[in-house]
């Protein structure tokens, strides 16, 4: 698993929760701590507005116009969220450039400030009059007896003074210990943020300069940063894939599209005076079924033109949108994801359109749009042109690393238990973004040994891995090889990884460069990060190899 360097502690009172968040860098500790007080937020509001609500409905119960009016409002929402549903298409277009895809946001954590300063209290002198009283008659006659009585209040005065000096100055020097080291932690969080923010603000840079150059990876992952900016007024969880088609221009889409029940059903509140209560009344099933028809053929409608409105380089000359739904097969009980609709259509022919006036359905049809005659029913469709992530050279892999131990010495390994090793391990490590990663056939890989894919719209994409099972120092002609291989694979990134180590050459040549070198050491760490222990002596593989 990841080493999760970054904790926090969230708490709601409210909700009297708590609960401890860990990750591996600081934007993704923001991004679930966000996430989950997001969560606890709005069952906090939830719980609020149920209380709020009861204690409006009972304070309301003798007011009934007030209650009246508070049920046109709800019943003015409901309306309006069936109206944003069924006017999707008037949506305001979603123009993607870099400076509106930048990540403008600021560290929104105040910046800490001190503590006033504790005031001192001020210095008792000998000489002030309160030590210095006018003498009576008797202190005339009794000098030693007069200054003793002074001396004993001054000195009392003072020892209280210092202690409460020598406490105050305690304090002050706390809190601006306190102070420092919140300031710094602050200041520490604030780089780490803004570090975060410029590295996902580069590959923003990264995908438009790919995307301008016409690259596979540009486009797809342009059209991925394109389709995470566009908001809809059906909230659910929509997953997107694309595959561009360098040949024929084509641009593969496979979209989550919401299920019926994602809708809004609610259709009026109304006042009952008799029971002073509010009666909720739902759309008909009829309606909804219609409803969602038509939403699912108005979504195709305005992402095929979001997606030719934003191709201004005129890398698309046709998209296939294949439409699928995550729902419950009830036969099994079992999770599914058939896909509903398909269509295939033109650039050409999608710019002849008046998306205002058209009626999404017909025009799928008539378009030779493949789906179920409605929706509701989760009929399965063969799509049109199906997204391919596999690779002729991917062969199944064998499990390894359950049988290493600390005993088993990496660098003696056979070669194919080496590369399938190399192969779990890594599938351990994409694993918790939703990555993947195979491996090729030793006769025809190409110069790849394994590649995983990393789902992430921003950072992610193809990586290619090779594993050097070597006893000796990797050169730097292995690096310009895994380089080379990068550039002909179309991926973003290349990890080399051996049971040795690197030459200061080989080193030099991957700066800058978007190469990964993981030597014996590091293999040894991130196989003990994901519970695993195995150990590395060269002299002994040395040995081992020659006999």
């Amino acid at each position: 698993m990841a080493k999760l360097n970054y904790r926090r502690e969230l708490t709601h009172s409210g909700l009297n929760k708590y609960k401890v968040i860990k990750a591996e860098t600081f934007r993704e500790l923001e991004q679930k701590c966000a996430a989950i007080q997001a969560q606890w937020d709005e069952q906090w509001q939830k719980k609020c507005a149920a209380e709020k609500e009861k204690e409006l409905r009972e304070r309301e119960r003798y007011n009934v116009e007030n209650a009246i009016k508070y049920a046109e409002k709800q019943t003015i929402q409901a309306e309006n969220k069936i109206s944003e549903i069924e006017n999707l298409l008037k949506n305001k277009i979603k123009i993607l450039t870099v400076q509106n895809a930048y990540d403008w946001s600021s560290y929104g954590i105040e910046k800490p400030k001190p503590k006033p300063m504790v005031a001192y209290p001020i210095e008792p002198k000998r000489t002030e009059l309160k030590y210095n009283p006018p003498k009576s008659f008797f202190d005339i006659f009794n000098k030693n007896g007069y200054i003793e009585t002074n001396d004993k209040k001054f000195n009392f005065d003072y020892n209280l003074w210092k202690e409460k000096t020598i406490e105050i100055e305690n304090i002050n020097n706390q809190n601006k210990i306190e102070y420092e080291k919140k300031l710094k932690q602050w200041e520490k969080d604030k780089e780490e943020f803004d570090a975060e923010k410029n590295t996902y603000n580069k590959n923003i840079d990264d995908i438009f300069v790919q995307y301008n150059a016409g690259e596979k990876n540009g486009i797809e992952n342009f059209y991925s940063l394109l389709f995470s900016e566009i908001k809809l007024p059906i909230v659910y969880n929509a997953e997107v894939e694309f595959e561009y088609f360098n040949d024929n221009k084509m641009l593969v889409i496979d979209l989550t599209l919401p299920n019926i029940d994602d809708l809004p059903k609610l259709k009026k509140i109304t006042y009952v005076k008799s029971s002073k209560n509010y009666k909720e009344t739902y759309q008909t099933e009829a309606f909804m079924k219609k409803l969602y028809d038509k939403a699912i053929y108005d979504m195709v409608l305005f992402y095929l033109n979001e997606v030719f409105v934003n191709d201004k380089l005129n890398y698309i000359s046709a998209v296939v949108f294949n439409g699928k739904v995550n729902t419950i097969d009830k036969t099994t009980g079992n999770e599914i994801s058939p896909y509903i609709l398909s269509i295939n259509i033109s650039k050409e022919t999608f710019g002849e359109l008046n998306i205002e006036h058209i009626d999404s359905k017909e025009w799928f049809k008539s378009s030779k749009g493949v789906s179920a005659s409605t929706f509701a029913k989760v009929t399965p469709v063969a799509p049109v042109i199906k997204i391919n992530r596999e690779d002729s050279r991917f062969i199944e892999g064998y499990d390894v690393v359950d049988d290493i131990d600390e005993s088993v010495n990496l660098a003696a390994i056979d070669w194919q238990d080496f590369e399938n090793l190399i192969r779990e391990v890594f599938a351990e490590e994409f694993k918790s973004n939703g990555g993947e990663v195979k491996i090729t056939q030793a006769s025809r890989d190409g110069g790849v040994d394994a590649v995983a894919f990393d789902p992430d719209p921003i950072r992610g994409g193809k990586i290619v891995i090779q594993a050097k099972r070597y006893t000796n120092v990797v050169g730097v002609s292995a690096v310009r090889d895994l380089y080379g291989t990068v550039m002909n694979e179309g991926a973003i990134k290349g990890i080399l990884v051996t049971t040795s180590n690197y030459g200061s050459d080989a080193y030099e040549f991957a700066k800058g460069k978007p190469l990964t070198l993981m030597n014996g050491a590091n293999l040894l760490y991130l196989l003990e990060k994901h519970g695993h222990k195995a150990k590395i002596d060269l002299a002994e593989a040395k040995k081992i190899l020659k006999g």
